[in-house]
């Protein structure tokens, strides 16, 4: 049985797409997509602020674990054709349970990348690092999330009202769950 404590991120691979665990070299080359304004319409984030910025904060990533043990952090970039077309995260916890989070380049939206690159994360969290159940905070704005997480089974669980604020605005949540041990529906 797959688990925690052994776990080791590999490199995931779909029909059209290939995802690599994330480095602090990845940081050149996604600086520029992560700078776009429209990647944070629904992230109460602020781009990055320097390549080097970004380099020292994949640096800390790429130690796949925080640093109390406590929690996996598994992070990989999306390509499509070689070209970097997005992130996809998964924060998973000894308690078999993973947060997940996706960003798809503005170039790269609605192309199904996400459709595609999410099922495989899922798939993997639940055979190799023994996950059974993921969850997803969503923009209660972000309506194509939305429609994704629950093309792919998620459940809305959860409003939270005034989840943050940014941007001069509050903004709500939704909460989606999945249990990763049922069947995954097609996206």
């Amino acid at each position: 049985m797959p688990g925690f404590d052994d776990y080791k991120i590999v490199a995931l691979a779909t029909p059209t797409l290939a995802l690599e665990p994330l480095t602090a070299a990845h940081a050149d080359e996604l600086f520029v997509p992560l700078c776009d304004p429209a990647m944070y319409a629904f992230i109460p984030q602020d781009p990055p602020k320097s390549p080097d910025a970004l380099r020292e904060r994949y640096r800390r990533l790429e130690s796949r674990r925080s640093t109390n043990g406590e929690e996996l952090w598994l992070n990989w970039v999306v390509r499509r054709n070689a070209a970097a077309a997005g992130l996809i995260q998964a924060t998973g916890t000894k308690s078999h349970k993973a947060l997940i989070a996706y960003e798809i380049f503005v170039p790269f939206q609605r192309r199904g990348i996400a459709t595609e690159a999410v099922p495989a994360v899922l798939d993997h969290l639940r055979q190799a690092a023994g996950m059974n159940h993921a969850t997803a905070l969503v923009d209660t704005r972000n309506q194509r999330s939305i429609r994704l997480l629950e093309r792919l089974g998620f459940k809305r669980t959860r409003f939270i009202k005034d989840a943050d604020n940014f941007k001069g605005s509050s903004s709500d949540e939704y909460e989606y769950e999945r249990d990763l041990n049922a069947p995954l529906l097609s996206a």
